[in-house]
């Protein structure tokens, strides 16, 4: 029998404080079921708020009574979004962004630049570092009070890496004999063969670094206190030498995972608990530009699922009705058997999730059905109006045509939705960026939320794969591998990759994303994208319900709220600064529109951009 461990997992800050971390609670399930005793820290929260309250005990103590008073109206919600934004830009920081605003908590160090060499300089300053306090005055004396054998941090993103090395080094300080590991989603992406080199000084602050799934290598490691047999591992023997673990070759079965345990210490920053599943290791489809679920030891695999049966169980373990999956796809038909389980077993519950905007939802009972299941919120990824660069994404069963039609059929439903959209597209061209315009005026009623963002090259996905390979063999022995039916479509693509973007030298070991820059032109591309970038920001400020949706962020809060109710709060709202960069922007746009049509604009405003969209 395997002794009892003491566990530590950490999410530290910064992340979303709207969000409870699927990760470490389904790693502290599987933890508990192996009979070890295991604390959840969640520090995006408890971090934040320590901060916070810190900066202005009185106003910010209101604020969050407020966010998660069920009874506040629609005021009180923005007198503390204010409250919030106000604090957080008036602490003190040598960071290059720190903002507590609208939807998201924005952090990014005054350290983080990508290289392994900032990341040390941070550890060595720790002292000056945002979260030091918290760390030190919260967070050891609770896990020196507990005596952990294992303490594992989670990473997810960029905003979490230098705080979470700094973390681990005060740690491993203050408690020598206890193994302290490193993981999360971002190792995922950054840690291979060739990396591993550069990354090895970061082990000066911890035993070990998980790059693949959790379960397997914290199973292992908190049963032997040793990181030399666990799968999907980074780690140092004794020599000083860096030893990579393979991943994993039998995957870990979703439909036996334990149900998740939320018990961080915090609660997130909503009324009612909505909490988190993650119910299908990876995407059946393979877009060429993500890498959204490199995470799953079987990315651009078979997924490994759950089923219905087994996903309504852990919903009435939990004892919620509001659920968020944060599966990168929840298929319609999955979720109406989802929901027909749900009636079976007499259980009410609702959720959002991930979803493709596929012509099935064209009929109106479709999306009827799939509110009668219980989805009252979907995630669309829409990226491009261009038919033919969708087709070089994998994405063909986007119609754009097609676009409008199903985001009323959604909203006549009752079901809410988040759409993202996509700048810069290798071999697009920006001037049709610019017809979103008139698309997002034309149906923003229909839209509750809007994401968008420029195309980046993140690692690991097909994109930056193909982008690796240096000439034409290299380029015939990958796609020898692709299945013979999609591979001359593959090979367009991988053409119009090598024509469009250049790959610069892996110079940013700790970005998610590999540098590029756009070649065949003298313009620069890049500057054009922002500038489209910035535009598209506008459009979404002009979204009929951008000031209620900022008030009341993510649906794990709107979930309360019709259509109709959030149309008629925007109007209590004031307005919304313009877009950062707007003007500058504009005039860019001016010179995007010669370089590519040959005609002279001028644009003055964005209703001068709008009617100028409406003639492309």
């Amino acid at each position: 029998m395997t002794k009892s461990r003491r566990v530590i997992l950490s999410y530290p800050p910064a992340s979303s404080v709207w969000h409870l971390p699927a990760g470490i609670a389904q790693l502290a399930a599987v933890l508990q079921e192996q009979g070890h005793e295991v604390i959840q820290r969640y520090g995006h929260i408890l971090g934040l708020e320590h901060l916070l309250l810190s900066h202005d005990q009185e106003r910010v103590s209101k604020a969050l009574s407020t966010v998660r008073d069920p009874k506040s109206d629609v005021q009180s919600l923005y007198q503390a979004r204010m409250t919030f934004e106000d604090v957080s830009l008036a602490i003190p920081n040598n960071d290059k962004k720190f903002v507590v605003e609208r939807n998201n908590v924005v952090f990014v160090s005054g350290y983080y630049d990508g290289t392994v060499e900032s990341a040390l300089e941070a550890v060595s300053n720790r002292e000056n570092h945002l979260w030091f306090d918290y760390f030190r005055d919260v967070e050891l004396p609770a896990a020196e009070d507990f005596s952990p054998e294992v303490y594992g941090i989670s990473i997810s993103d960029e905003r979490q890496l230098i705080q979470g090395l700094i973390l681990a080094s005060m740690v491993k300080d203050a408690l020598p004999e206890c193994l302290v590991i490193i993981g999360g989603n971002f190792w995922s992406r950054v840690v291979t063969d060739e990396s591993a080199p550069k990354l090895a000084p970061l082990l000066n602050f911890c035993d070990a670094i998980v790059y693949s799934e959790g379960f397997q290598p914290l199973s292992e490691i908190v049963d032997t206190l040793n990181v030399a047999n666990a799968p999907g591992t980074m780690w140092r023997d004794r020599n000083g030498n860096v030893q990579l673990n393979q991943l994993p070759t039998v995957f870990t079965l979703f439909e036996t995972l334990p149900t998740p345990i939320y018990d961080g210490g915090a609660t997130q920053w909503a009324s009612d608990a909505v909490y988190p599943l993650y119910t299908m290791s990876n995407c059946i489809h393979k877009c060429e530009f993500c890498a959204i679920s490199c995470g799953s030891d079987s990315f651009l695999g078979k997924p490994r699922v759950m089923t219905p049966e087994r996903i309504v169980e852990h919903m009435i373990t939990l004892g919620g009705h509001w659920f968020d999956f944060t599966d990168e796809l929840m298929p319609v038909q999955r979720q109406i058997r989802i929901g027909a389980e749900l009636r079976r077993r007499c259980y009410e519950a609702v959720w959002q999730a991930y979803l493709t905007i596929t012509d099935d939802l064209l009929d109106p009972k479709v999306c009827q059905q799939l509110y009668e299941a219980g989805c009252r919120c979907v995630q669309l990824g829409l990226e491009t109006l261009t038919p033919t660069t969708l087709d070089q994404a994998s994405k063909r069963w986007n119609h754009p045509e097609n676009y409008g039609r199903i985001l009323r059929n959604l909203k006549e439903a009752g079901i809410q939705n988040h759409v993202f959209l996509i700048a810069g597209i290798p071999g697009e061209r920006q001037t049709d960026t610019l017809r979103w315009l008139p698309f997002l005026e034309e149906y923003g009623d229909a839209i509750t939320t809007i994401k968008s963002g420029r195309y980046r090259l993140a690692r690991r996905s097909p994109d930056e794969t193909v982008m690796r390979l240096s000439n034409e063999s290299e380029i015939e022995r990958w796609l020898l591998k692709q299945p013979e039916k999609s591979r001359e479509s593959r090979r367009q693509h991988v053409e119009l990759l090598h024509e469009t973007i250049r790959m610069l030298p892996d110079e940013l070991p700790l970005h998610l994303n590999r540098e590029f820059e756009y070649v065949g032109t003298d313009r620069s591309i890049r500057k054009d994208v922002e500038a489209l970038r910035d535009v598209l920001e506008q459009a979404c400020r002009e979204n009929p319900y951008y000031r209620a949706t900022s008030t009341i962020p993510w649906w794990i809060n709107r979930r309360r709220f019709t259509w109709q109710e959030l149309g008629e709060m925007n109007g209590l709202f004031p307005q919304e600064d313009p877009a950062p960069h707007l003007g500058r922007a504009l005039n860019r746009i001016g010179g995007i529109v010669r370089h590519e049509l040959g005609r002279e604009i001028t644009l003055s405003s964005y209703h001068d951009a709008l009617e100028f969209a409406r003639t492309l």
